[in-house]
């Protein structure tokens, strides 16, 4: 049961971390990250396979990105890869969207409560503004 509070514990505070990240982030960059994030969050919770969510949300997050975009976003994923990984000394070890499984990761059960977690974030983010 210990074990369990400490992780929690310890998603909060890297949770936290990357809300101050998008809290820095001009209104322009935040809208067009919420957008993404709402579509990974309707392929998660939609009746497709876990590969098929996977192809999906790397379809969403990448393939159809323009560059500059995979640039931000590559440096997003890169960020909170890092920040869930590594602590603040991996940021950036994902960028460009190459991180190992992330595509994976993001179709999982602990992507879906991350990106939820993000997108309560933003909202609360947008009204404070």
């Amino acid at each position: 049961m210990k074990k369990n509070k400490s992780q929690c514990n310890d998603f909060n505070e890297k949770l936290s971390k990357v809300i101050d990240y998008l809290k820095d982030l001009s209104n322009d960059k935040r809208e067009e990250l919420f957008v993404i994030l709402r579509k990974v969050q309707d392929i998660q919770k939609s009746d497709l396979n876990t590969k098929q969510k996977t192809q999906a949300i790397k379809r969403v997050m990448w393939k159809e990105q323009s560059v500059k975009s995979k640039l931000f976003i590559g440096g997003f994923i890169g960020t909170v890869a890092g920040l869930f990984i590594f602590g603040t000394g991996g940021i950036g070890i994902a960028g460009l969207g190459g991180a190992i499984g992330i595509w994976g990761f993001l179709a999982g059960t602990a992507g879906g409560i991350l990106v939820s977690s993000l997108v309560q974030n933003f909202e609360k983010i947008n009204q404070d503004n």
